[in-house]
């Protein structure tokens, strides 16, 4: 009885237990880069060079597109 009893114990507190989500805060707003702003550094992120993401803020573009601009 005692084992069913503990078994019952922990299926309800792992049902019951929340999951905490970490929100970004105002305070860790000035880390993240806004992809308007930012003067971007592209880097290649595949093996054929085609697709380039800024190290800075994370946007990613084409080659093709870049050099159109």
């Amino acid at each position: 009885m005692y084992i069913i009893e503990k078994i019952i114990r922990l299926y309800l507190k792992y049902k019951n237990k929340e999951k905490n989500i970490e929100l970004p805060s105002m305070e860790d707003r000035s880390e993240l880069e806004d992809p308007v702003t930012c003067s971007h550094n592209f880097l290649p992120i595949d093996s054929t060079g085609q697709i380039l993401a800024c190290s800075k803020c994370g946007f990613v573009v084409r080659k093709s597109k870049l050099k159109k601009d």
